[in-house]
């Protein structure tokens, strides 16, 4: 079979040559070890002339940025591999990455202290969804659950793959008032303390002006 007068001339044989020894590039790649001009690949059809002919494919994808979106070009005639999607399984974030270096420093954290000790906001830990998808790439993991005065249980996060603690359940209508009596039960005691402690304070300066 005849080779496309196109497909015989030097920069196309280069970028041929390239190919033939290295997979998953990209057309910066190409251009640099090819000597072929970024605009020329893309922009002059180069690329596009040896997709047609099925002399390359798109055999992978780069992420840039957080997003999938460099082709790679291998030699061959198959099928192009589609780029891929972003999920909890393979989005990339800073914020993520904070995330995970905080808990690596600090150990074992709410969100609301993953946000107090990284810098990040608040708003950003809760519902940014970075918690979650760093959960299903296993950087970070559940470790237990704790139960703040007012408010829902908070989950306990800590550094690395584990196996998620399990929520532990509501509490029931008389367990609250339980607590409920017992925190009204130590606040008594200790106003009953202070004011234990103003009459001997008193007392002990009465004495001193005697």
């Amino acid at each position: 079979m005849k080779t496309p007068e196109r497909l015989a001339r030097p920069a196309m044989q280069r970028i041929l040559g390239v190919l033939g020894k290295k997979s998953n590039m990209s057309i910066a790649d190409i251009s640099a070890e090819a000597f072929v001009g970024i605009s020329t690949l893309a922009c002059g059809g180069y690329i596009a002339a040896l997709k047609k002919n099925q002399r390359i494919y798109i055999s992978g994808w780069r992420k840039v940025k957080g997003r999938f979106s460099t082709p790679l070009f291998s030699l061959g005639c198959t099928d192009d591999v589609p780029r891929p999607r972003i999920d909890d399984s393979n989005r990339e974030a800073p914020g993520m990455d904070r995330i995970v270096a905080t808990l690596s420093r600090y150990g074992k954290l709410t969100y609301r202290e993953i946000a107090e000790f990284s810098g990040l906001s608040l708003n950003t830990v809760k519902n940014s969804g970075y918690l979650d998808d760093l959960i299903a790439q296993a950087r970070i993991h559940i470790d237990g659950w704790r139960r703040p005065a007012h408010g829902p249980m908070s989950p306990v996060y800590a550094h690395g793959p584990g196996e998620a603690a399990p929520k532990p359940q509501s509490l029931s209508g008389a367990e609250k008032c339980s607590r409920h009596r017992d925190r009204l039960r130590i606040v008594a005691q200790g106003d009953g303390l202070s004011a234990q402690l103003s009459s001997l304070s008193a007392s002990l300066g009465n004495n001193a002006i005697d």
